[in-house]
């Protein structure tokens, strides 16, 4: 749980202070709950992870390089709704991208199956 709560603090940072630049970032969707407590991610977690993002956990966006960033909507609002049908799946996330004290963050402007 203090994890959860750091992540939650870090976007509140991230989300005012970081310069965030335009990007494309493709990855796995992942529950950043289960993911940073215990590495959990694919299609075995696809259920759990489903539920955690419906849940209001935070949802994060994990790249072939190992990269996560966590995900949110537009205007601070959480990004969930539109990434739970997703999980464990690949997407790509256009939208602004900045890193504040190791944390990476991307606000999702438009989310598609990654083709």
């Amino acid at each position: 749980m203090k994890k959860y709560w750091a992540i939650v603090c870090s976007a509140a940072v991230l989300a005012g202070a970081a310069p965030l630049f335009a990007e494309t970032v493709t990855g796995e969707v992942v529950d950043l709950a289960c993911y940073l407590d215990h590495g959990a991610k694919g299609e075995k977690h696809q259920k759990c992870a489903a539920n955690c993002i419906k849940a209001g956990l935070p949802v994060g966006v994990l790249t072939d390089d190992g990269k996560v960033y966590l995900v949110v909507g537009q205007h601070h609002k959480p990004a969930n709704d539109q990434l739970v049908d997703f999980a464990a799946k690949k997407v790509t996330i256009e939208g602004k991208v900045g890193t504040q004290n190791g944390v990476s963050i991307i606000v999702a402007e438009k989310i598609e199956p990654a083709k």
